[in-house]
């Protein structure tokens, strides 16, 4: 279980700052992707810590890949920004998918 703890901290880590970033977009398709992936990652995060079981892998999983294919996508369609504000939709992207991976690697 100690695993899937570490697996809710990061998806913590991911949705806090999913939720910090989205104050600062204007576009309200990303907005929409950053607020969604907070939420869901927070409640996650929140339901792995309150009660580690197993059964949370499958949500971990399904979560990472949508995490995967929204901020993958994101990232790959704003290329052209400042190097900064593309660091920050990738910090977001690994700390989903790192979480998705460690709930999965120790289930």
């Amino acid at each position: 279980m100690r695993g899937q703890r570490l697996a809710g901290v990061l998806w913590l880590i991911a949705g806090f700052s999913s939720g910090g970033i989205s104050f600062f977009l204007v576009d309200p398709v990303d907005l929409a992707i950053f607020i969604g992936g907070a939420v869901l990652a927070i409640l996650l995060g929140l339901a792995k810590l309150a009660r580690p079981s197993p059964r949370w892998v499958l949500a971990s999983g399904v979560l990472g890949f949508a995490w995967l294919v929204a901020f993958g996508a994101l990232t790959i369609t704003n290329l052209s920004l400042p190097t900064e504000q593309l660091l920050s939709i990738v910090w977001v992207l690994a700390f989903g998918v790192a979480a998705a991976v460690v709930a999965y690697l120790r289930r």
